[in-house]
């Protein structure tokens, strides 16, 4: 059995506003964040993982991209984002992208000054 802890927070009103009646969303996007594991459902993060495991040299890791079921993924969750019908999970499955992408763009440029500095 579990209890049930009451929290308050200051938040700016617009997210109040948005938050209103999505007690179980703002639950589960706050045990998502204790947690930082990945999403079940995240190809991409798959995708990166695999490819990276493979030991790849700096010039196929400049050259890596998503595959198209990936990316269309992302397009759908974006295009739902700015309808702002985006569900707790779906938003949490977006910022997992966005963070890979910030995660391997750095990567990537890495690699490009690896590249630089070999010639």
């Amino acid at each position: 059995m579990f209890s049930v802890v009451q929290l308050t927070i200051e938040i700016p009103d617009e997210l109040a506003r948005q938050l209103s009646g999505k007690g179980k969303d703002v639950a589960e996007l706050i045990q998502r964040g204790l947690t930082q594991s990945l999403s079940d459902e995240s190809v991409l993060a798959e995708e990166v993982i695999q490819f990276l495991g493979r030991g790849p040299g700096a010039e196929e890791i400049i050259g890596f991209r998503p595959s198209p079921e990936s990316v269309s993924r992302a397009e759908e969750l974006l295009e739902k984002n700015r309808g702002g019908g985006l569900s707790a999970r779906e938003r949490m499955e977006i910022d997992e992208i966005c963070a890979w992408n910030r995660l391997f763009a750095l990567i990537k440029a890495q690699a490009r000054l690896h590249l630089q500095g070999a010639r």
